[in-house]
C-alpha cells in the first residue's frame, strides 16, 4: 500500500526535471486535446516533450536522456536515427519522396519481403498497420462474400473502426464484429460455430500487446486458424509487432500453419509510416484491375521512395543473430527486474515473448495488478532517466548494449526502490 500523497512526491520531482516539457505541453493543450495526437503516450502530470532520439536514447526539451525501451510503441526495431537508414535517406531525398509510377526501391522492398518469407508470395504496401487491417478486411471480405470479424477482446488492430469493437469496453456488434477471449480456442470455436456462415475473416496478432501483455497458450493459435478454415474464413495475422521475434515472422516463431494474410506495420517502415498485407499470389489476385470484380486500393504514398528505402533497411538488418541477442538482454533485464523487486518487497508481475514485455506491480505477492501502483513505477523510472510505455509495455530495440541494459535497470531498481519506501512509510504510520 501506498502513501495517498506518494504521486505529489513523485510528480514534484518529475515537474522539477521537466519544466520546458510542462510549458510546451501548455501550448499544445491549446491545440490538441490534451496536447496530444494519439491514444497512446499520455501520462500524469504530462507527458515529456522529445527534442531528439539517439540510438536507444531519448532526450527530452530539458536534455534528459532515457534510455528508451518503449521505442515509440515497438516501431524503431533499429533504435532512433538508425545511421544506415538515416544516410540512406540523406541519399534518397533529394531524388523525390513519392510518385505515381513504382520505384526500383519499391520492387526491392517487395521482393525482400516475399524472399524472406515463403508465405508472402505477394505484397501490397500500405502506410500504416491500421491501414493495412483496413485493407485485409476489404479483402476478405471481396473473398468470402461475408461481412463479419471475428477479433480477441483488447486485440489491437489500428484505428479501423470494425476492429475497435473489443477495445474500450466496446461490446459486439452482430452481424459486424465477434469476440472471444485471447487465449481461449474453445471459445473462438464456439463464435465460428455460430457465427461461422457470417465470419469473413478471423483477426489475431500472435501477443495480446494491448491492455495486458499476454501471451498466447500452447496451441491456441494454431486451433482457432484450423477452427477457421473449417468455417470458410480467412485466417488474419496481424504480426505489425511481432515480426520482429524471428527472421520469418510469428509463424516461425509460433509454429502458426500458413495465414491467408498477414498484416505489417510499425517497425517494418524504419521509423517512417510504412504497412503492408501480404498473401497468396491467389488472393491478391483481385487487386490486378484489368479482370472482372476487380478490387480498387488507392493510396498516394503506399510504397513510396522513402518509406521503401528505410524499410528495406529496417527488414535487412533484423538478422537472426540480432534477434537472438535482444532477447537474451530482454531475459536479463526481467531476471533482473524480479531480483530487484524481491529483495525491495515490491510484487511485480512481467509477462511476454522475446524482446516483448510487459511490467505491471500487484498488491500482493500472487495477486491482482494494481494499475495504480504501475503507474506510479512508469512516473518513478521517468524521474531514473529510464522510458518504457505508458501502460507498461517494453520492446527492446538493436542499438540497445549490454551497459544500456544495466543503466535501465539500475534506473528501475531505483524507481522500484522509490515505490518500496513509500510503502513502508505507511507501514511505519
Amino acid at each position: 500500500m501506498l502513501k495517498s500523497d506518494a504521486r505529489d512526491e513523485l510528480e514534484r520531482l518529475y515537474r522539477s526535471r521537466t519544466p520546458r516539457s510542462a510549458e510546451a505541453m501548455t501550448r499544445a493543450r491549446r491545440y490538441m486535446v490534451r496536447g496530444l495526437t494519439r491514444g497512446w503516450g499520455y501520462h500524469r502530470p504530462y507527458p515529456l516533450v522529445a527534442k531528439r532520439g539517439e540510438g536507444p536514447y531519448l532526450v527530452d526539451l530539458d536534455d534528459n536522456r532515457y534510455v528508451d525501451l518503449a521505442n515509440n510503441g515497438l516501431s524503431l526495431i533499429h533504435g532512433h536515427a538508425f545511421p544506415p537508414v538515416v544516410e540512406a535517406l540523406r541519399a534518397a531525398a533529394g531524388r523525390g519522396s513519392g510518385w505515381l509510377v513504382p520505384s526500383e526501391e519499391q520492387i526491392e522492398f517487395a521482393q525482400m519481403l516475399c524472399e524472406r518469407i515463403a508465405v508472402f508470395e505477394r505484397v501490397r504496401f500500405t502506410n500504416s498497420g491500421t491501414e493495412s487491417g483496413m485493407l485485409a478486411m476489404k479483402v476478405a471480405r471481396a473473398s468470402t462474400g461475408r461481412a463479419a470479424v471475428l477479433k480477441s477482446i483488447d486485440g489491437f488492430h489500428g484505428s479501423f473502426d470494425d476492429l475497435e469493437v473489443g477495445l474500450y469496453d466496446r461490446p459486439e456488434e452482430p452481424g459486424r464484429v465477434y469476440l472471444a477471449p485471447f487465449g481461449d480456442a474453445e471459445a473462438f470455436e464456439q463464435k465460428l460455430e455460430e457465427h461461422g456462415d457470417e465470419i469473413a475473416a478471423v483477426v489475431l496478432e500472435p501477443l495480446l500487446f494491448s491492455g495486458l501483455v499476454t501471451k498466447a497458450p500452447p496451441g491456441f493459435l494454431r486451433r482457432v486458424q484450423e477452427a477457421a478454415q473449417r468455417a470458410g474464413a480467412l485466417f488474419v495475422l496481424d504480426d505489425c509487432l511481432m515480426l520482429r521475434l524471428a527472421e520469418g515472422g510469428s509463424t516461425e516463431r509460433f509454429a502458426i500453419g500458413d495465414p491467408d494474410i498477414t498484416c505489417l506495420g510499425k517497425w517494418v517502415g524504419g521509423g517512417l509510416p510504412v504497412g503492408a498485407i501480404t498473401a497468396s499470389k491467389e488472393l491478391m489476385r483481385p487487386f490486378d484491375l484489368e479482370q472482372e470484380g476487380s478490387l480498387y486500393h488507392g493510396g498516394s504514398f503506399n510504397g513510396n521512395l522513402l518509406g521503401s528505402v528505410a524499410g528495406t533497411i529496417a527488414v535487412r538488418d533484423l538478422t537472426a543473430a540480432e534477434i537472438a541477442r535482444i532477447d537474451a538482454q530482454t531475459t536479463r533485464l526481467r531476471e533482473g527486474l524480479a531480483e530487484s523487486a524481491q529483495r525491495l518487497g515490491v510484487p511485480i508481475r512481467t509477462s511476454g515473448v522475446g524482446s516483448v514485455f510487459g511490467l505491471y506491480v500487484l498488491d500482493s505477492p500472487d495477486g491482482e495488478i494494481d494499475w495504480k501502483a504501475s503507474r506510479l513505477l512508469h512516473l518513478a523510472a521517468v524521474n531514473h532517466d529510464v522510458y518504457y510505455g505508458t501502460g507498461g509495455e517494453f520492446g527492446l530495440c538493436t542499438a540497445t548494449s549490454d551497459d544500456e541494459v544495466e543503466e535501465a535497470l539500475a534506473g528501475l531498481s531505483g524507481a522500484l526502490a522509490d515505490l518500496a519506501r513509500e510503502s513502508a512509510a505507511v507501514g511505519a504510520v
